[in-house]
């Protein structure tokens, strides 16, 4: 099946949940910090604090790694000045800073030759290898990426392996083009990634396979490899490897034609590239608009793109590269002895300052008393300023609880909106006596919906799963309940498989894509059949939904397709399978969002998953729909315990 990208509904809902979870995380670590009583505690939570702010704050990052590197020398250990030196040339490199880089991985290098640590070794040289690749030195790059390869088969090192064949298989294509020798690099790793179930390596992998065909202009094989890794695109939080894979793509739809995708692909990189500031992958991807532009005829966007192209490759590569980094360890030996003789002028300036005590001791009295006085008058000044302050502080404090009374009393406003719009439960009541609908929203507005209509003795149920949760998910899900209406209700469109594609069509036509500056991969899960109650039987078609159902007192699964309504990553024009069953009296069906299965609780908070949600269903198949839901519920409360409700859920039962 051929693809064309969309470009997403609403990038909001995304943005502030990973937004909310990074706070959330940052928080946690400024909080141990504070509170470590243990030294080797406060530090790894600096480094750790550090890395994760990276992706949006390099200076701040640096600073909290390299407070963290000061700590483990202070205290005296070795092993974590090296672990957090390591951190801080992996965000140099990140930045494009690879002098910098250099001097941290050579140090880390000494340090575990030094231990004879092999998975150390092996590690750094892997390191090695990738900074050498970006500077063009690819026989060096080679040289250190097969010693680590060679480690960690030696060390039974297996959960970094696939890491070094991939960088391995990039040297070998992008700066010997042996794409043969790639290949086989590439396919060795993704062995690997399946055989651990490491979906984050396998993301990795199957973009470069693709990026691989792509240089050998096989370019459906490619188109193949990155849907594949599309799959994936949502299991990593990486947005280095996120905004490559997108730039790796933008290059695709740009050699077979799709240049307005292209475009949109490119813009999509460089957003996650400057969050990162991956000034590498800026400058790819700048170079990549003004070519693109340049082939549609835009010649002044072209110039401006190969401009800001220009200045971030003067900034990654300003001097000689490599006698910058000969020099390197000359000039951090000159430093260090620069620092000494520093260090040994002040103390001798100290030694050489001489105080004359008895004839200064007067001046001091005077001194102190004139300070206790300026210290009583600005205590005073100060304690009115203070309650000046408190009293605005009090009436601003005031506005804010107003205005947070008047989001919520909106907030609820919307969701008794939303609740008139949508179906209610009594209709389902009406068409089947034993039956139930269970929702409960995570936040006031629910971004999951049921969805009901009937056609003479057809019956048409679905479950949709709008992305993200709140108000951005409520307003998703109250366009899709339109569109359903739509569909079905006045174009007599009832063929499951047909309404998800009609579906798809008009939510991509009410939006207007092209208008929108930032892209998201937002979209609906949709879950919908038709009952068929003259004939006995059931139509299902799914949007990454399943269906599950009892027949002959066994559970039966019908799979959706493996695509959603709406994606940016995802073609325009996509049909849905539609499977046909027949049924018998007493048969259950069961069409739900993921948020029960998506669950955290029990005794190590985890998800409550698929098996423990079948087991669960086996066990109650036979009892009223009415008892099915009680046990569902009291299920649930159980698992989840203290845990906060981290998604919307919505389970329909039916019983024929």
């Amino acid at each position: 099946m051929r693809y064309i990208s969309l470009t997403i509904i609403i990038i909001l809902c995304c943005v502030v949940q990973q937004l909310s979870a990074q706070s959330s995380a940052i928080d946690s670590l400024q909080q141990l910090i504070e509170t470590a009583k243990e030294d080797t505690t406060r530090i790894i939570a600096m480094r750790n604090l550090g890395v994760l702010l990276s992706d949006h704050d390099v200076p701040l990052a640096i600073e909290y790694v390299e407070r963290a590197r000061d700590l483990s020398e202070q205290k005296g250990y070795p092993d974590l000045v090296n672990y957090t030196i390591n951190s801080l040339g992996i965000i140099y490199y990140g930045i494009g800073d690879y002098e910098k880089t250099l001097d941290c991985f050579i140090k880390v290098l000494a340090y575990q030759e030094k231990q004879n640590n092999v998975q150390g070794m092996s590690r750094i040289y892997n390191n090695l290898g990738l900074l050498f690749k970006e500077l063009g030195r690819y026989d060096k790059s080679i040289d250190y990426l097969e010693k680590s390869v060679n480690l960690k088969l030696a060390s039974g090192d297996s959960i970094t392996l696939s890491s070094s064949y991939n960088n391995l298989g990039s040297v070998y294509q992008e700066g010997l083009k042996d794409y043969v020798r790639a290949s086989d690099c590439y396919n060795r790793a993704l062995l690997i990634d399946k055989r651990y179930g490491d979906t984050y390596g396998a993301f990795i992998t199957l973009k470069n396979i693709g990026f691989n065909h792509f240089m050998n202009k096989a370019y459906d094989s490619a188109h193949y490899y990155y849907n594949e890794a599309v799959m994936l695109y949502n299991e990593t939080d990486d947005r280095y490897i996120k905004s490559e894979f997108l730039y790796d793509f933008a290059l695709l739809n740009a050699a077979t034609g799709k240049l307005d995708r292209a475009i949109e692909k490119h813009n999509m990189s460089i957003e996650m590239a400057k969050t990162a500031d991956i000034k590498l992958l800026l400058k790819k991807n700048y170079e990549g608009l003004a070519d693109t532009y340049a082939r549609l005829g835009d010649l002044k966007k072209a110039l401006k793109y190969q401009k800001m192209c220009s200045e971030i490759n003067n900034e990654l590569f300003n001097a000689d590269q490599n006698a910058k980094i000969a020099e390197i360890e000359t000039n951090f030996q000159i430093q260090t002895k620069q620092n000494e003789i520093e260090l040994l002028r002040k103390e001798a300036e100290i030694k050489d300052l001489k105080i004359k005590n008895n004839e200064m001791a007067f001046y001091w009295l005077g001194g102190v008393l004139l300070l206790v006085l300026l210290l009583g008058i600005l205590q005073y000044r100060k304690n009115v300023y203070k309650t000046k302050v408190n009293k605005l502080l009090q009436l601003k404090n005031q506005e804010i609880n107003d205005k947070n009374k008047n989001i919520m009393d909106s907030i609820l406003y919307a969701r008794n909106i939303q609740e008139a719009i949508l179906a209610e439960n009594d209709k389902l009541k009406l068409a089947f006596t034993d039956s139930f609908v269970f929702t409960k929203p995570r936040d006031v507005v629910n971004g999951d919906f049921y969805w009901f209509a009937e056609k003479g003795d057809c019956v048409i149920i679905a479950a949709v799963d709008c992305t993200g949760h709140g108000v951005p998910a409520a307003f998703l899900n109250v366009m899709g309940n339109s569109l359903l209406n739509q569909i079905v209700n006045e174009e007599d469109i009832i063929e499951p498989g047909q309404i998800l594609k009609e579906l798809n069509m008009r939510v991509f036509k009410s939006f207007k894509y092209d208008n929108m500056e930032v892209k998201a991969d937002d979209g609906m899960d949709v879950g919908i059949c038709l009952f068929d109650r003259s004939k006995m039987t059931l139509s299902f078609a799914g949007a990454k939904r399943p269906l599950y159902y009892f027949h002959n007192h066994a559970l039966n699964v019908l799979k959706g397709d493996h695509y959603p309504v709406g994606g940016v990553l995802y073609e325009e024009c996509r049909s849905y399978q539609q499977h046909e069953i027949t049924l018998s009296k007493t048969d259950v069906i069961y069409l739900f969002t993921d948020g029960i299965v998506d669950q955290f609780g029990g005794e190590n908070n985890k998800k409550f998953m698929y098996p423990r949600f079948r087991k669960l269903l086996e066990n109650i198949a036979r009892e009223p729909m009415k008892q099915q839901l009680t046990v569902i519920e009291e299920s649930l409360a159980n698992w989840q315990g203290d845990h906060e409700q981290t998604d919307d859920i919505l389970l329909i039962g039916v019983r024929v």
